[in-house]
């Protein structure tokens, strides 16, 4: 047997045959409803608090069972999964020197906590086969406040800004059901120097990238609010 066949299998989509390789593993899979959040002395709604659940049923705006509450900037068709890994959220404890819980709750309100990869390993436009499920990655997660509440540490937004550990969103092209036990596999890979990595440094620092926003704005596949972000640097 090739290489090639072992580490892979053929699945057939759009009357092609693509290659499918399994990238990551699901190691939780979480929903949440609206809840009160203290700042202080101010309350908010924030879905941000998740729970665990064995699968759910991924529709073309998210997991059912799974709410947004301020849907200006969260949630919609393009923010329809939100990805973190466990590898960065590691380093955000270590970056900290705190010991954020994230694989019984969702400190930073992922749907998907994935092992083995992180921003470097996933680009804009990669399609993503979940269960029954296949999705498409849009752009990097734009952080709020609201990490610094929920996670009770006032420089969480600041560092997450920092050093790019935002975490991802994708749409959903084939609604389907997702199990906790289910691998990420990527199907497809169409944009691969649009890394989230890149793709965060570069809003971070749009001075040194003026030729990457340039190539990174003609991507169709990448959301709307972070082009109009980085389309404001060309001038």
């Amino acid at each position: 047997m090739s290489l090639y066949l072992f580490c892979g299998i053929f699945i057939k989509k759009l009357n092609s045959w693509v290659y499918m390789k399994t990238i990551a593993k699901i190691i939780s899979l979480k929903v949440g409803k609206a809840k009160e959040l203290k700042n202080k002395e101010k309350v908010i709604q924030s879905a941000i608090n998740k729970k665990i659940v064995e699968e759910s049923y991924l529709t073309k705006i998210g997991f059912k069972g799974d709410d947004q509450v301020n849907k200006k900037y969260h949630g919609g068709p393009n923010k329809a999964v939100l990805f973190y890994s466990s590898l960065t959220y590691e380093k955000l404890n270590e970056v900290l020197n705190i010991n954020l819980d994230y694989k019984d709750i969702s400190p930073l309100g992922e749907n998907l906590l994935v092992s083995e990869i992180t921003e470097e390993d996933i680009c804009v436009g990669d399609i993503l086969k979940l269960g029954d499920a296949v999705v498409q990655v849009t752009q990097p997660r734009e952080p709020c406040n609201v990490l610094n509440i929920n996670t009770k540490t006032k420089e969480m937004l600041k560092t997450v800004i920092k050093y790019g550990y935002t975490g991802w969103y994708a749409k959903v092209i084939e609604e389907g059901v997702v199990k906790q036990t289910n691998s990420v596999e990527l199907v497809e890979r169409l944009f691969p120097n649009l890394t989230i990595e890149k793709l965060n440094n570069a809003k971070a620092n749009p001075k040194e990238n003026l030729d990457f926003i340039q190539e990174t704005i003609s991507c169709e596949v990448l959301g709307a609010p972070f082009k109009e972000a980085l389309e404001k640097h060309l001038g």
